[in-house]
């Protein structure tokens, strides 16, 4: 089964707002084993819907629509279905009761324009939003024969989630016999998406004659591998894909770093927690990100103590003890100051571990010695302190996102190894 997105918006064409509704809907109508086509985004533009319309009702059987039914003038989405499937739009008395409802719960007045959202297309199933006041519509159709079917949801993605959740899937599944997907995501780090390739390149070969498809998703310092399959019954797909990620993981080693689609953090806070083992920072260049990182983890309390946010060289030496004489003969972003950040941050919290930064983040401020994306890291444990220099491009933001993966990684390769 074919699926395919259009959504509706000049924000969206004219960058004010990122469109994440299409991404969340690819990923759920993927694991029901529904296909995303093509994802279109349009201006709110009668003429664009239709022939946004028009084309997607040529390839697929399924079209989602999100954006433009609001109660301001530029939002013209229903007005445009409503035409182009011949309908009228009609008071629906039962929408407008929960619409006053909706804005006498919350102490406000129901302005003409709000009242409007309940005048509805006759011919449509109302796919009712007690997220907001814009219904979703459902529109049945047919293209050469085949059962077709057009939905319009609200562009707002918690009130788009929820009808998709409560409404739109349940009459999906109850109205097509759709196959089982079944996937299975891991984490690498460490080595970039041609390089991974290459490791696994003839291995990768022979996996479409096997049903199952790869594909790689990358960021910043890692790379999640996803393996998937489709098939009528659940057992095979799941057979499948199970038997091709034992084989990916030998060939990817110590690079796998979690099996699963979650972060460097929430596997590392989890090793820790199990172990009974503490962690401190000590982050200069990186400005309380990696702390941030590990904060975000829910049950990071049971492993995190805190972090000292050491940006001036006066608070590397006044509190994490680090000497003033390796700042003046070093400098900052150096192997001996990091490594004495790393060793007064976790003797002053009294921590298992600590990790610690300090380089040129950029994009200004580099040297011919130490250029910009400079970065020292170091790991103090109970063995011992030992600090690597990483060597980065110039784009801040990225540097400082590769730096907190490259520790946090390190660290937990670490707690593995012992």
């Amino acid at each position: 089964m074919l699926a395919e997105v259009i959504t509706v918006g000049d924000e969206l064409l004219l960058g004010q707002t990122v469109d994440t509704n299409s991404a969340w809907m690819g990923e759920v109508l993927a694991s029901h084993g529904i296909a995303v086509h093509r994802i279109t985004s349009i201006s709110d533009q009668a003429n664009q819907i239709v022939a946004a319309l028009d084309e997607a009702r040529m390839r697929v059987d399924l079209i989602l629509m999100t954006g433009g039914l609001g109660p301001t003038r530029d939002d013209i989405t229903k007005h445009a279905l409503t035409d182009y499937f011949g309908m009228e739009l009609r008071m629906n008395e039962d929408v407008l009761k929960g619409i006053s409802e909706w804005f006498q719960g919350r102490g406000l007045p129901m302005l003409p324009v709000n009242e409007a959202q309940a005048l509805l297309p006759d011919g449509c199933s109302v796919l009712h939003n007690p997220r907001g006041t814009a219904m979703g519509m459902w529109f049945d159709a047919a293209q050469d024969g085949r059962p077709q079917v057009v939905v319009s949801m609200p562009g707002v993605p918690y009130e788009m989630k929820g009808l998709v959740e409560e409404e739109v899937l349940p009459r999906i599944i109850s109205k097509w016999k759709l196959p089982t997907r079944y996937s299975r995501t891991v984490l690498t780090q460490g080595i970039g998406e041609s390089y991974l390739s290459e490791i696994v390149h003839d291995w990768e070969e022979g996996l479409v004659q096997r049903g199952v498809s790869i594909a790689y998703l990358p960021a910043p310092g890692q790379v999640r591998v996803r393996l998937s399959a489709v098939s009528k019954r659940e057992g095979d797909a799941r057979q499948s894909v199970d038997a091709a990620m034992d084989e990916f993981l030998n060939l990817a080693g110590d690079h796998v770093v979690a099996q699963a689609d979650i972060s460097v953090a929430e596997v590392l806070v989890e090793m820790l927690a199990q172990r009974g083992e503490t962690l401190s920072i000590a982050e200069s260049c990186t400005g309380g990100a990696m702390a941030a990182s590990v904060t975000s983890v829910p049950g990071s309390s049971a492993v995190f103590e805190g972090a000292v946010v050491a940006y001036a060289n006066a608070v590397k030496i006044d509190m994490l003890g680090v000497d003033p004489v390796c700042i003046k003969q070093d400098g900052a972003v150096s192997e001996s100051v990091v490594s004495a950040m790393a060793d007064g941050v976790r003797t002053r919290m009294g921590t298992t571990y600590a990790l610690a930064t300090s380089g040129i983040a950029g994009p200004g401020g580099g040297t011919p010695d130490k250029p910009v994306g400079t970065i020292w890291i170091a790991l103090s444990t109970p063995g011992g302190t030992e600090a690597r220099c990483l060597k980065f491009g110039s784009h801040r933001g990225r540097n400082v996102q590769r730096t907190v993966l490259e520790c946090l990684a390190w660290l937990l390769r670490k707690v593995r190894a012992v």
